[in-house]
């Protein structure tokens, strides 16, 4: 007996009386495999599908540099006693998602230039909690970025030129976790809206907090690369139902 449900079929029942009892579930060697197969099948090509979707670059963190006008684009300090740009070196923070990948750092400034990832840790009590960097995940040599300078705006002080830096990233650095992260910064970088700025007088591998001293405002920075998405979970049903077909199989032999 069959049963049709919405117009699709059912796999066959068994019927006995008075009641309906389900038949065993059996799968032959080769049904189950082509099922296997037909799973897998679907599953590369939904993963392949959400990869391609992921291939579109975005802004993944911006913290804008403090508004300039007029013609020529003139910069002002943003408030009395603030800077146009912050001397270098600094650490630069920037906030991302999970499974974040950087394909480009971009900058605004005078010989603006990043030159590595640190990850963040936090100072617990006696001191109130402040977040600061910590470890260098990857460095940003010359030679692994490609740098395109573009005039930007002069200071509405000095009258000194600055520059858009786009760098872009010959290798792409993936961060798997998301939080809050550390560009170190070398140059002048024009002041902006990212939280405070850590100056120090060198970088270091392990920052040595001892060695840190907060700036606000802080500096203009964008982060421009993609979200990679999570594998799909249908590649996760493809191998349970690959182990429930082995053993199955397994069964059955064993039985013989």
């Amino acid at each position: 007996m069959r049963l049709t449900l919405h117009g699709f079929e059912t796999a066959p029942i068994a019927v006995t009386t008075p009641g309906l009892t389900l038949s065993q579930p059996y799968f032959r060697r080769g049904d189950c495999m082509r099922r296997v197969l037909l799973v897998a099948f679907v599953a590369v090509s939904i993963n392949i599908v959400t990869t391609e979707s992921a291939t579109a670059s975005q802004i993944l963190f911006l913290a804008p540099q403090f508004p300039c006008g007029g013609t020529p684009l003139t910069c002002f300090p943003g408030g009395l006693g603030f800077p146009v740009a912050w001397g270098g070196p600094n650490y630069v923070p920037i906030n991302l998602s999970t499974n974040s990948l950087i394909e480009e750092i971009d900058l605004w400034g005078d010989g603006a230039n990043a030159v590595g990832i640190w990850d963040s840790t936090t100072l617990l009590p006696p001191l109130p909690p402040i977040v600061i960097p910590n470890h260098e995940l990857a460095a940003i040599t010359p030679g692994s970025i490609d740098v395109t300078t573009t005039f930007f705006a002069v200071d509405g002080v000095v009258g000194a030129p600055y520059f858009f830096y786009r760098g872009s990233l010959h290798t792409p650095i993936f961060l798997p976790d998301g939080g809050r992260y550390y560009v170190g910064v070398g140059g002048f970088g024009l002041a902006g809206a990212s939280d405070v700025v850590w100056h120090t007088s060198s970088f270091a591998t392990n920052v040595d907090p001892s060695t840190l001293s907060g700036r606000v405002p802080g500096m203009a920075i964008q982060v421009v690369g993609q979200v990679v998405p999570e594998p799909s979970t249908f590649v996760l049903f493809g191998l349970g139902l690959m182990l429930l077909c082995l053993r199955r199989v397994s069964v059955r032999s064993s039985t013989r």
